[in-house]
């Protein structure tokens, strides 16, 4: 998938480190909505999360999902995202220092990932289909 399915607004505003919320469906239908950090990259949402996490086990069972971002402050820019996701493997150590400084700044994001980093997570590509938003 490319970015050519988000506005420029858009991607202006999915390429900044903000939180999603990705949406996924729990074994007896009901919703399963996580607060995830995110890398937006060539077109797809990358997030780390836990081999055996509630995330992980729901998409490996039904890959589909919803991804929001949003900004609580005025104007309310929001995105919308429906997607696919695909389990990969945990990137390097450098991808997870780089995505921790993003969100943290330099200092707190590498002791976050000195005091974080788990050898058992997993990587989860969400692959949008459609996108919406304001």
């Amino acid at each position: 998938m490319t970015d050519s399915i988000f506005t420029d607004r858009q991607l202006k505003f999915v390429s900044q480190p903000r939180i999603g919320r990705l949406g996924t469906t729990n074994r007896d239908g009901t919703p399963h909505i996580a607060p995830v950090w995110y890398k937006f990259e060539d077109g797809v949402f990358r997030v780390l999360t836990e081999r055996g996490s509630q995330k992980h086990k729901n998409i490996e069972r039904d890959p589909r999902a919803a991804f929001c971002i949003d900004d609580e402050r005025p104007p309310y820019h929001t995105v919308l995202v429906s997607a696919r996701v695909v389990v990969e493997e945990a990137p390097g150590h450098d991808w997870r220092v780089a995505l921790a400084i993003s969100y943290l700044g330099e200092e707190n994001g590498k002791r976050y990932i000195a005091e974080n980093m788990h050898a058992n997570d997993i990587m989860l590509r969400i692959v949008p289909e459609k996108v919406s938003g304001w």
